[in-house]
């Protein structure tokens, strides 16, 4: 695949450029937001911690995509209900999807964040802060996340998961889901809610490195799913229902 058809913007020489620009917009958001963070995170605890992060990191999102000339066409943010904690599903892309979901999610919510994210600037802090670690590589750390999810869930609020594990680098419209949102909606019979991210990879694309460009990303909500009364053995019913959801968005916007 070409990069002229996958970049918003083809000229190699303006995509470089525009990736330094993208680093530099980052920290300088960063260094307005990250205070502001570390007030509240020593202030507030709890639902109402997870609740004010939520709002000041979702507007930093917000400023630092419109920087990043990446402005996000949101739809179906009706079908959430504010008052209902979910477990959070999306299809992952690009790097840029974690500001997609946040700016785009109408309800507060903390991610499910690889071990791999402390080492970010900025980043690092407020994951630790807010929301749940997980080491892959780690069979023991991935028992301890789904038990922090699950207690997360009962007294802060929503969790969201990249469900196919990793940003999707091939022709494929949707990787292999992982199991372990599935399970943990199951077992706390929280609703999953289920986002499809459109065109995030035209703005960073993760076969191209030090390579970015403005773009317009879609990001779809679609009616959440209850698991109300689910046991483990709808496990794969429950994939297959959230799967069949995603390709069908994926498909009425040309991408499967």
């Amino acid at each position: 695949m070409k990069a002229k058809s996958i970049f918003f913007y083809p000229l190699l020489p303006f995509r470089v450029i525009w990736f330094i620009w993208i680093l530099i917009w980052f920290f300088i958001t960063g260094i307005i937001a990250f205070p502001i963070n570390i007030v509240v995170f020593n202030i507030f605890k709890g639902k109402r911690k997870v609740l004010i992060t939520f709002f000041v990191t979702k507007w930093w999102g917000k400023i630092l995509m419109a920087g990043m000339g990446i402005f996000v066409r949101a739809k179906g943010t009706e079908k959430l209900d504010k008052k209902q904690t979910y477990v959070l599903v999306s299809n992952h892309l690009s790097m840029v999807d974690i500001p997609v979901c946040m700016g785009s999610c109408p309800v507060p919510f903390s991610f499910l964040a690889k071990k791999e994210v402390d080492k970010i600037p900025f980043v690092g802090y407020l994951a630790r802060n807010m929301h749940v670690y997980v080491d892959r590589k780690s069979p023991e750390s991935r028992i301890k996340s789904m038990d922090n999810m699950r207690k997360h869930l009962e007294e802060k609020g929503s969790i969201h998961l990249f469900v196919e594990g990793t940003r999707n680098k091939g022709p494929e419209a949707l990787k292999k889901f992982h199991n372990g949102a599935f399970s943990l909606a199951i077992e706390a019979q929280k609703p999953i809610a289920v986002l499809v991210i459109i065109g995030s990879e035209k703005t960073i694309n993760p076969n191209y490195s030090f390579q970015a460009s403005p773009g317009l990303p879609i990001a779809v909500w679609t009616e959440p799913i209850s698991t109300e009364g689910m046991t483990s053995a709808d496990l794969s019913k429950l994939s297959e229902m959230v799967r069949e959801r995603m390709l069908s968005v994926l498909k009425a916007h040309g991408r499967a």
